[in-house]
């Protein structure tokens, strides 16, 4: 088992602190004489994939590009939009035929009802409730390392990004419940079946560099699953865990606009939502592009 060390750089932050300009990266440069704050001249004209590349890193671990035009562009196309944009980026992953929802999120699964397709063409989440915070973990091979999230229409209302350093998480950990630690660098269950037989710790360092992956609720099933419930201990550490997920100055919040993508370093940072509400039918309900990368 690794030994638990601090981590240091732009990586660990706290939403209640973080800047702005650290991981906004506008598409075009700002106008003379627009509001103070905005990014500076310079990190605005640079090319947007080096900036946000930038941002993963070598900043917080994560971006939002702000401003993509996607007027014209049908949901599809935007799926292929997003995964041109993230190919400088790293190894986009080849959509799964046999999962069409992975790519398109809405809060619905009847989007496809009329259509030929026996396979939903958009994967549902409930509106009411909230996402909670997370890495994700795919199917094969397992945890992509790059996570790209192109709002083509956000909810009507709530919908927000909830975003958490997880080695922030850890240095709290360290500090404050050093003892759940030795748990969390051992390996658990992360679901069960063909495409999740995952197994691995929360937190593990790589070539000098500590990775994260989390969801507690792929924990627990994927414990029970493998017919190894979790321990006493197992519990007290994954608590703790959550205790600091739980702080709200942990988070940032973003509102996604339409044309934003979002990047995620999905081995640094957990991510989230509120609730939202829809528009009635006949009007589109809030979409995402999800699009993963190694």
């Amino acid at each position: 088992m690794d030994t638990p060390v601090a981590v240091a750089g732009p990586s660990v932050w706290r939403g209640a602190t973080l800047r702005e300009r650290d991981w906004l990266v506008p598409v075009h440069p700002p106008l003379p004489g627009d509001a103070a704050g905005a990014a500076s001249p310079a990190r605005d004209g640079a090319d947007p994939v080096a900036r946000a590349e930038r941002c993963l890193n070598h900043g917080p671990g994560l971006a939002v590009v702000r401003g993509l035009d996607l007027d014209a562009l049908t949901d599809e196309e935007c799926v292929e939009a997003c995964r041109r944009f993230m190919a400088p980026l790293g190894d986009v992953r080849p959509r799964d035929p046999a999962h069409p929802g992975d790519s398109l999120l809405t809060a619905s699964t009847s989007a496809s009802s009329a259509s030929s397709s026996p396979v939903p063409l958009t994967y549902g989440h409930r509106p009411e409730e909230e996402l909670a915070l997370h890495t994700d973990r795919a199917r094969f091979p397992g945890p992509p390392r790059l996570l790209g999230m192109l709002c083509v229409r956000p909810a009507r209302h709530g919908g927000e990004s909830v975003l958490v350093s997880g080695h922030a998480v850890h240095n709290v950990l360290l500090g404050s419940r050093p003892d759940v630690l030795p748990d969390l660098y051992r390996d658990f269950h992360f679901g069960r079946g063909p495409d999740f037989e995952h197994i691995y710790p929360v937190f593990r360092r790589r070539a000098g560099r500590l990775h994260m992956q989390y969801n507690r609720n792929w924990i627990t099933r994927g414990q029970q699953e493998r017919g190894a419930p979790l321990s006493t201990a197992q519990v007290a550490a994954l608590d703790a865990f959550d205790e600091v997920l739980a702080d709200s100055r942990m988070a940032l919040r973003v509102r996604l606009r339409r044309g934003d993508l979002l990047l995620l370093d999905n081995m640094a940072v957990l991510h989230g939502r509120t609730s939202f509400t829809d528009p009635p039918p006949p009007h589109a309900g809030r979409c995402l592009v999800r699009v993963w990368a190694d």
